[in-house]
């Protein structure tokens, strides 16, 4: 892209607008058609949770402004929670349209700098690199912005655009070992392909590597013989449109593959989409010209309209009348997950559905009754409307569920939550530790190693210590309830499997780490104070009778596992 339009200013024949043109028909009438297709499979697939949630996504994705939404979101691009995200994928072609704004403008404003100062040009956009990755660097305690924004991702493009400076020269001195420098490229981006894996996080200097790798192919431009394959150059043709439609496919795949009994069924959405890549290319890529752009933004604004009204409209008579799937499944695919965890606004998470958090109500002492308090993170806030239910007349829920941290006295992790827990231990806690009749603290432990907080083995067992000594000086009674199963998949999927192949042993999708997390604890944390529930078999994972698994993710518990927990707690008499 450097070279176009730089080629174009040389040449005094640069026009922004008509560049802005040009990228409109080369990415949007392809985008369009993915956005219809999946807005209308939306109401034959889709309860009206997820229907609602995906119409907004393609809303954002047509505005170009998904990665700023998904950016303010709590979690990872590979957590269950985003993975019902049939347009999670365009936060990528977001960041790409926002730096078509902005660039070729910066591009023209240094144009006398590029025409005939060349050296102070490359020095500019060497800076403007080097800023950008110090910004991504330097925001690593915030992986989710530094993996979404613009500015964070503008040095990918920007030495791209180095590339393309110093092609010419890098050819001339390099050229006995172009086929060797080619060959190394391509062997470390398919070693970072294979290796990289989801647990390096975003500002891992790792992802460096594909990076210069690309550059140096870009910059030698050197032609290998089975470049000039024809199935290669087609693959390359048809990438855009691969890209487009590969991720809600395998979404999709993903949420009804327990339909799909055949050991190799994941090569169903890797043919589907290809089929449909190789139809884009030919229906919208091929014709792109004769879109243009007023016809692309009309038809943009009326997709995005359409979006918005199945956003407005999720539950309609109509669609649970063309819906294919029973409604009998429909808490196997959907859970409405603010009214699970966050009943009465105790929960906060690094998220603008769960931000504010109510001290006045979910600290409040009731003198007249048992105040009973409930602390952790998202696995206390499982429990809160079972414990709210389960209470009697006499007893009083206090709560304080605060995510992406650990709940103990010096504790560290998401700011928010970190402030809020030294309240409770310098303000709340020794003015009302006599008026705590019972604690109970539910914790996902395996959180541990997630973005800011980066606990150890060691540094969790002295944060277990300090909060066992100090309850036990100030007298409480006090119960950590253990770490539930950790699974590969969200168990709902593993529960849909198991209805229709009930042979299916679902051990098979159960990760060690929470039984050896369970084990850590109970080796630390007094018998006496720990409520071992871990692959409990008072605990059923399943009831067809209520329509819901016990788990709605990899690891949270649903309304009716979260209610098996309370009722077993109150069996022993704990509550």
């Amino acid at each position: 892209m450097t070279k176009i339009i730089l080629t174009e200013i040389k040449g005094d024949r640069f026009s922004y607008f008509s560049f802005i043109e040009r990228r409109m028909r080369r990415i949007v009438p392809a985008l369009l058609g993915v956005s219809v297709i999946m807005l209308l499979l939306l109401p034959l697939l889709y309860f009206d949770v997820d229907l609602k949630l995906n119409a907004k996504y393609i809303a954002l994705s047509l505005a170009f402004m998904s990665n700023i939404y998904y950016g303010s979101l709590s979690g990872d691009y590979f957590s269950p929670d985003v993975q019902d995200n049939l347009f999670l994928h365009s936060w990528s072609l977001a960041v790409e349209w926002q730096f078509y704004m902005i660039y070729p403008l910066a591009l023209w404003t240094l144009k006398d700098r590029y025409l005939h100062h060349l050296k102070q040009f490359r020095f500019i956009l060497i800076v403007l690199t080097v800023l950008s990755l110090s910004l991504w660097l330097g925001m690593g305690s915030r992986n989710s912005w530094a993996f979404y924004l613009m500015p964070t991702r503008i040095w990918e493009f920007l030495i791209g655009g180095l590339a393309f400076l110093y092609s010419q020269e890098l050819k001339e001195r390099l050229k006995p070992f172009l086929t060797a420098l080619t060959i190394m490229s391509l062997v470390l981006m398919l070693v970072s392909a294979l290796f990289i894996r989801a647990n390096h996080t975003w500002s891992s200097t790792l992802v460096v590597i594909p990076v210069l790798a690309t550059a140096i192919l870009l910059a030698i431009d050197h032609q290998l013989v089975w470049f000039q394959n024809s199935g290669i150059q087609f693959l390359g043709k048809i990438s855009y449109s691969l890209y487009l439609w590969h991720w809600p496919f395998y979404v999709l795949y993903r949420k009804f593959d327990f339909l799909m009994q055949w050991r190799y069924s994941i090569l169903i959405p890797f043919f589907l989409s290809f089929i449909f890549a190789i139809l884009s290319f030919y229906l919208f890529e091929r014709k792109k010209n004769i879109f243009g752009a007023k016809i692309l933004t009309i038809s943009g604004c009326v997709v995005a309209l359409l979006a918005t009204m199945l956003f407005v409209f999720p539950k309609h008579t109509l669609w649970d009348k063309i819906r294919l799937v029973d409604n009998q499944y429909v808490n196997y695919f959907q859970q409405d997950e603010h009214r699970h965890l966050n009943p009465c606004n105790c929960y906060i998470t690094r998220s603008p559905n769960y931000n504010t958090y109510n001290k006045e109500e979910c600290l409040k002492i009731d003198l007249g009754k048992e105040n009973i308090l409930l602390i952790g993170d998202s696995h206390a806030a499982q429990l809160s409307t079972a414990f709210r239910n389960a209470l009697k007349e006499d007893q009083h829920l206090l709560e304080m569920s605060l995510s992406l941290t650990f709940p103990f006295p010096d504790s560290k992790g998401y700011d928010k939550s970190v402030q809020l827990w030294k309240y409770f231990y310098t303000e709340f806690l020794p003015k009302n530790e006599n008026k705590i009749n019972k604690v109970f603290i539910s914790v996902h432990w395996l959180m541990n190693t997630y973005e800011e907080m980066n606990y150890t083995p060691k540094e969790i067992k002295q944060g277990l210590s300090q909060m066992t000594t100090l309850f036990d000086s100030y007298g409480l009674q006090y119960y950590f309830i253990g770490q539930t199963e950790l699974y590969r998949v969200p168990y709902r999927q593993v529960a849909l499997k198991k209805m229709f192949n009930p042979t299916l042993d679902e051990q098979q999708f159960s990760l060690s780490e929470g039984q050896q997390v369970n084990e850590f604890l109970k080796r630390i944390i007094p018998e006496q104070h720990y409520i071992d529930i871990y692959k409990h078999r008072e605990i059923k994972h399943n009831s067809q009778e209520m329509g819901m698994s016990y788990m709605f993710d990899k690891h949270h518990l649903s309304a009716f596992g979260a209610s098996q927990v309370v009722d077993y707690l109150r069996r022993k008499e704990y509550l």
